[in-house]
């Protein structure tokens, strides 16, 4: 018995593919995709449709994450008022472009958790964030851990959203989370996902690291628009695509920051360029 954990794919068409062919590989017997193929890369619609391919052939649990909450929730929608905020609102426009009516019903069917039973092993909790809310990461030796655990009585949980691979057992509980098939952030740009091996009646976990054509990918963002269309967050997706460690939220934290000391107030989304730009440069470095 095999379980494929993947999560996180962000429109990385690119990695997702570079993932699938090595899977080709394995004996796969379940697919398991934990939220967040809406996001930084132009491959949105390629994503979900070869999700949903898949589905019909093959047994696949799929999660809905937090960016395709967003998506549901409006805020790629028409705002005219955000419309100096590029950099900020940017991605969430271009995602819902990406998505045809179809699509977003199918999104829209996802649950946010589920669990995956195998007969004659241990029942596996599965999450985007945490089984309670998509935006609730689990980190090891966190206060919160407890609480959440507590909640569910399953003993092992498959989570994403971190974007960092994790193996963590704490109070009685097994976390796996196989990292981001889409955007690392600890500066090894490879596509990461994870096989659960069932074993003698109970799970054995194995990571994967996969390389993938970052330039290819690159080119394709510059092709597609998306530099125009959210400037500054689409150089940050560069960055870490050639193994930088900055993130998105550090850059965004630091332009509010820089906005509050210039203009006196910042709230988001309203975050002006330039303040994006200062942050940007700051942090990374001037975009080449």
């Amino acid at each position: 018995m095999k379980i494929a954990v993947l999560s996180d794919i962000h429109g990385n068409h690119v990695s997702f593919q570079a993932c699938m062919e090595h899977l080709k590989k394995e004996k796969i017997d379940i697919f398991v995709f934990l939220g967040d193929y809406v996001g930084e890369f132009p491959g949105i619609r390629q994503s979900l449709e070869m999700i949903r391919s898949l589905s019909q052939e093959r047994t696949c649990y799929v999660l809905r994450g937090n960016k395709e909450d967003y998506q549901l929730n409006g805020l790629g929608g028409e705002h005219p008022e955000w419309d100096p905020y590029p950099s900020t609102i940017g991605m969430f426009r271009y995602g819902a472009q990406s998505l045809t009516g179809e699509l977003r019903d199918y999104i829209r069917c996802l649950p946010i958790t589920d669990v995956v039973k195998v007969e004659g092993f241990p029942d596996i909790r599965i999450c985007h964030g945490s089984p309670r809310d998509v935006k609730e990461g689990i980190y090891e030796n966190a206060e919160i851990n407890d609480e959440i655990f507590r909640e569910i009585p399953e003993n092992y949980i498959l989570c994403g959203h971190t974007h960092r691979v994790t193996f963590l057992e704490e109070y009685g509980k097994t976390v796996w989370n196989p990292g981001s098939v889409g955007v690392s952030l600890d500066g090894n740009p490879t596509a990461r996902f994870l096989i659960l091996h069932g074993e003698e009646g109970d799970w054995r976990p194995e990571f994967f690291s996969i390389p993938y054509d970052t330039e290819q990918l690159i080119r394709e963002m510059k092709e597609e628009g998306v530099y125009e269309i959210a400037p500054y967050w689409t150089r940050v997706s560069e960055h870490l695509l050639r193994g930088g460690t900055m993130n998105y939220l550090e850059v965004l934290t630091l332009a509010v920051k820089i906005a509050r000391e210039k203009y006196g107030s910042c709230e988001w989304p309203a975050v002006p360029e330039d303040c994006w730009a200062e942050a940007y440069e700051k942090l990374i470095g001037t975009y080449a």
